[in-house]
Formats: C-alpha cells, structure tokens, sequence
C-alpha cells in the first residue's frame, strides 16, 4: 500500500493543495512557500497525537471555519492489505481514501468504505444501545434482510459486515468514521499497513537513536532484533527470584508474624468470638523494566554519545538508518510499507557526500520493490533526476492578496506529449535521453528564468558579460542552462515552462552570410575540380560531398529555425537576422561570429589570453570566452545588452498560475 495523493485544506500556509506521490517525489520551490508543510501535514496525519498537535494557530488565515482536513489516497493494495482492510478495500477497489479532520479541537479519522446505506445510518448512533435500538427496528421494518436477533451491538455490526459481504452489488460508497484506523491509545490498523518516518531539518540524530517505538533505531530493533527469548528467561528469572523472596519471609518473619497474629487474636476475643486475627507479609514484586538499547560512536579508543557528534555526521547517521531500516524491511508477504519523508536531505553535508545520500535514497526505493516511497523537500538539484521529471513538484506562492495562496506544478509525460505534438517525437519524449544529459537542467527547475543557450561556449559568454555589466544572475533567479544542443532547446523550454520557469531562448540560426559564403566557396571547389580534367577522381568525389554536406547542414538550419520559431509563436522565418525579443535571441550565423564581427576587441582579448600562456588555448575555450567577456575593451554589442534586458524584464514578472 503506498500514497497516491494527498489533499491539504487550511493546514498552515496551505489553504487547499492537492499533491499527487511517486515512488519518489521531489517538492521543490523557494523558500517558506511550503514544502515542508506538505510532509509536516503528513507527519500529523500518520502520526500526531489525539487532538495534542494542533491549534488555531495552525488554521490557515482565510480559512472561513476552524477546520484542518488532511485527506491521503492510498493505492497499491495488496492482498494482505485487503485483509487487513476489510469493507474499506474489497476485491475491484483499486485505491483507499481516509482522511483526518481537527475542528474547534476535535480530532476525527473518516474512511471511504463500500457499505450498505440503512446500515450506516445504524451506525451513526451516538452510543451502542441506541445503534442497538436502531438495527432492531430495521430488523423488524425490512424482514426482507434477513437480520437474525441480537443482544449487543458488536453483534449487530457483526450481523451486517456478514450481509454486506454477501450483497455487494447493493453497497454504495459512504464516509464511514474509523478512529481504529490509528488507535489513538495505540498502534491501529493504518500503521500496522505502512509505516510513515518524518525526518526535519532541525531534528538532530540523537532524537533518533532512542529506543522507542516512534524512533528510527527504535524501528529497526523492532525488525532487527527478537526480545522474545529474552523475555521468556527474564520471566522466569523473576518467577525464581519471587520464589526466593518468599521463603525468605517465611524463614525470617513467619514466627515473629505467628507470635504477633496469636496475642493480636487473643486481644479481640475479648470482644468478639470467632475470628482470628492473620498477619502476613506481602512479597513486594518489582516492576521488571523493558531492555533498551543505546548507541554511542567508537572513535579510535573514545566512546561518545551521537549528541556530541558534528551536524553532518549525526544527519548521516539518520540516513545510514533510514537506509538499514528499508533493507532489514525487504518486501514480505503481509509486511507494511515504509514510506519516507525528509525535509532537506542535504542539510549539513558536503558535495560530494549529497550525491551519495541523493543515490542512497534512490536505492531504497529500487531494493524495496513497492513497499517503500520516499518523497523530500529540497533546495538541491543534486537530488533531482532531469530523466524523471515526473517525480518533481514544483510549489508557487501567489503575489498579492490579504492571504497568501500556494499551489502547485507538475508535468506527466502525457502532458508533455500534447504540448509538443508535430514538434518533437514521441520516441524522443519516451526514451528521455534528452533530458538525462542536459546536466543543469535540475539546477534550472529551481530558477525563476532559464536562459537556454545550445551550447558551453554560449553559456560562458553571457555569464561573463553579466558580470561585466555587474549583473550577477543567480541574485535575480536567472540561472543559464546548456540545452546540449539546438535539438534539445524545444524539449528543455516545455519542461521548464510546465514548471514555471519563464525561459528566453538564445540560438544560431546558422543560415547568416558567412554559411552562405562558406557554402558557395566549397560550390566553387567542386566545379573547378570538376573542370580539371587531370583531377583525380578522389578529388572531386571529396569536394562534391563537402559541397553537399554544407548544403543539407542550411537545409537542416532552416528547418530547425522555423520549428524553434513556430513553437515560440514568432514568425516562422527560415533565415532569420541577427535580433533579440522577449522570448529569444537569435543571431544569424552564431554567436561567436557576430562578436568578431561587432565586438572586435572581445576577440582581441581572446588573443591576447593566449598569447599570455596564463592557461587558454586558442579554438573554442570556455574560459577563454568568458574571461574576454568579462574584461575586453569597450564597443559593447547592442544585441547582448538587449538580451539582458529582455531576461531581466522576463524575471521581474510574476510567475504564471498554474
């Protein structure tokens, strides 16, 4: 059984959010827009005690009523589940739905349950003999059901869950209340089925590493470790030690106590007859307390406590026991789900440990089959995979109002599909190799504006010539993102707009004079080999296919600028000219020959660089680029200022509601 989906209503900053749930889910979003509220309602859901978690204060603001609702479908059901279940998940029900509900302090738990309508008006009696009542008058009114006599009411529930079972074709689906569900005294029946663990960002992992039935040590004793035979040997350790302790108060107080019962007699004889007077010690048996375990980190020969740990090993603790707690859970028949939420997974650790914590989390999910999910608020994109951008939700903050309003982006492949119908081919979408090898396109889910750019160089060039403006991109949400070529800009920008992330597109048309020129140059090398009769045929076989092969190269250019176009919604022009808008920039050749053509000084600084031996190299170098574009001479081309205006009027605006 794992979570479908969750609906939120008026908990906290949520007003009312419906969020759907993978095997592995990434809420992502700036801060303080609620992230961590989505797994804090969760947490309160599964786990929050009777009506001892929550106030008004927690009501969100618009709110007309005081009222919390947090509603979880469950899908995934499997026969043991149905078992357990019962009414609420018969044969043919493909999903669950319960939901918890705290209102001027009362805490309630309803479920979706197949029932039969009479009966559930039975069943919203206020006590056990009205119920009884109730049922024996629709005993007595509809003979037809065939209802048997009863005496108490747990018999009468008895009596209709038997006829219920026996007439499903005329159940309907009710809200039926089951505060058994999670036994409130104790551990119900919706814990027994799946087993919620909440790690937050401020919980430090001593607070975990308690034995107790809450905590994440205190889960993994419970499936790691057998106290049963523990426990039978200190049971009869005490029963031996009980034994002992009375021949003991027979040896040393049984004559004093004699002594003692006969005068004591004696003395009330005197004024009644009879009885006697028996003193007799009372074996005083102490209450044996439960084992617990504790656990302290070896350090060389010093043996510390976990509290006296650094932040970034106690949270790597906490992972490492997530981690065992799924493998010592391995899918069994009839054993609940694990379901994991983490709130910033890479809080307190360095680069290189967050990609082993973002893997290991992944690893849970593929080791534990269907019974395990793990879902995490976080600012990383180390913990995004871009191939599974159907994983990602992506919260928005409203602007504006007296209340402020959350909701919520994401994207199935479905959705992807139709935006990009006649643009991009279904088998490119489906085999997602785009976007597993666009490297930053995870860093440009978490950006207000994505300047999507084909390729490295293009990127360095931009980023440097912000800085030389003084602009620093990252302070404003703008992040730069390498679509790793022009055939991957359209995927890149729907994924990023079906997120949010305003985008501005940067290409080269590659259809400019100099293509042109470069095209009629190997033209002419074909014809005047071909004109030379003593030309070897190699010769003209080989200026003939670098003659064709630039022309498909335009060809190809002109049908990529007017799909780009087309999408974009400007006009579909096949050679379009050096220019930049508000949705994209596009240069007629590429990027590299319009700054040799009208920033001289920038392909000067190149050389110079080079020249220096300070570590560049002449061609095509990132760093090349970009430090000449931080630091060349004046002449600033007109086209990449008004880029930069256009980006920085693109982030100014409000991000679009869903």
């Amino acid at each position: 059984m794992k979570i479908k989906r969750v609906r939120i209503e008026n908990f906290c900053c949520l007003r009312s959010l419906d969020v759907s749930f993978d095997s592995i889910t990434s809420l992502i979003g700036p801060t303080g827009v609620g992230k961590s509220t989505v797994l804090r309602a969760l947490d309160w859901f599964f786990n929050g005690e009777k009506g001892g978690n929550l106030s008004e204060e927690d009501v969100h603001s618009a709110s007309e009523t005081k009222r919390i609702r947090v509603e979880v479908e469950f899908d995934g059901l499997t026969a043991s589940d149905r078992a357990a279940l019962g009414h609420y998940a018969p044969e043919g029900v493909e999903s669950l739905s319960i939901w918890r509900t705290w209102e001027n302090g009362e805490d309630r738990i309803t479920g979706k349950a197949l029932a039969y309508p009479p009966f559930e008006q039975v069943r919203q009696g206020t006590g056990n003999k009205e119920k009884t009542d109730a049922y024996k008058t629709l005993r007595e009114h509809d003979p037809a059901l065939g209802l048997p006599n009863v005496r108490s009411w747990d018999a009468a529930e008895a009596e209709m869950r038997t006829w219920e079972a026996a007439n499903r074709a005329r159940l309907t689906e009710a809200e039926v209340e089951g505060t058994h569900f999670f036994g409130f005294a104790g551990q119900g029946l919706l814990g027994k089925l799946i087993d919620f663990v909440f790690i937050s960002a401020d919980l430090r992992a001593y607070e975990e590493t308690d034995d107790n039935k809450s905590s994440v040590v205190g889960r993994i004793l419970e499936h790691a470790v057998d106290r049963s035979e523990a426990e039978a040997r200190f049971t009869t350790i005490d029963e031996d030690a009980q034994t002992a302790r009375a021949k003991v108060h027979d040896e040393i107080y049984g004559p004093v106590l004699a002594t003692l019962s006969d005068a004591l007699s004696r003395e009330v004889g005197q004024f009644t007859t009879g009885r006697r007077i028996v003193v007799t010690p009372t074996a005083q048996v102490p209450k044996r307390a439960r084992t617990a375990f504790e656990v302290n980190i070896r350090d060389g020969v010093v043996l510390t406590h976990v509290r006296r740990q650094g932040h970034g090993f106690q949270r790597a603790l906490i992972i490492a026991a997530l981690r065992y707690l799924s493998e010592c859970r391995r899918p069994e028949s009839g054993q609940r789900s694990l379901c994991l939420a983490i709130e910033e997974p890479e809080l307190f650790q360095h680069p290189a440990q967050t990609a082993v914590f973002a893997q290991a989390l992944r690893s849970l999910v593929e080791s534990g089959g269907d019974q395990t999910q793990v879902m995490y608020a976080t600012h990383s994109p180390v913990f995004i995979d871009p191939s599974d951008y159907q994983q990602v939700r992506r919260l928005y903050r409203a602007v504006g109002g007296d209340h402020p309003e959350v909701y919520l982006r994401a994207l199935t492949e479905q959705t992807l599909h139709q935006s990009l119908d006649g643009l991009v081919s279904a088998q490119s979408i489906a085999r997602r190799g785009t976007t597993r090898y666009v490297r930053n396109l995870a860093e440009a889910l978490f950006a207000d504006v994505a300047v999507v750019v084909e390729g490295p160089t293009d990127e360095s060039i931009l980023i440097g010539f912000a800085e030389r403006q003084g602009l620093r991109l990252g302070a404003k949400g703008i992040c730069v993102m390498n679509a790793e070529g022009k055939d991957n800009m359209i995927l890149c920008h729907a994924i990023l707009t079906a997120f949010g992330v305003r985008c501005h597109l940067v290409f080269d048309a590659d259809t400019g004079p100099k293509n042109y020129a470069e095209a009629e140059k190997l033209e002419e090398a074909q014809r005047l080999a071909e004109a030379q009769k003593l030309a070897k045929p190699q010769t003209v076989d080989g200026a003939r296919k670098r003659a064709e092969k630039k022309a498909r190269s335009i060809r190809d250019s002109t049908d990529k600028n007017t799909k780009i176009l087309c999408y974009l919604g400007a006009p579909a022009e096949t050679k379009p000219t050096t220019s930049s808008g508000t949705t994209h920039t596009v240069f007629a050749d590429d990027l590299e020959t319009y700054l040799s053509e009208n920033w001289p000084s920038w392909g000067a600084r190149c050389r110079e660089l080079v020249r220096q031996r300070i570590g560049y190299v002449e061609g095509k170098h990132v760093p090349t680029y970009a430090e000449a574009a931080r630091t060349a001479g004046g002449g600033e081309p007109r086209v990449l200022h008004a880029l930069l205006e256009n980006v920085r009027s693109l982030a100014a605006r409000p991000a679009p509601r869903p």
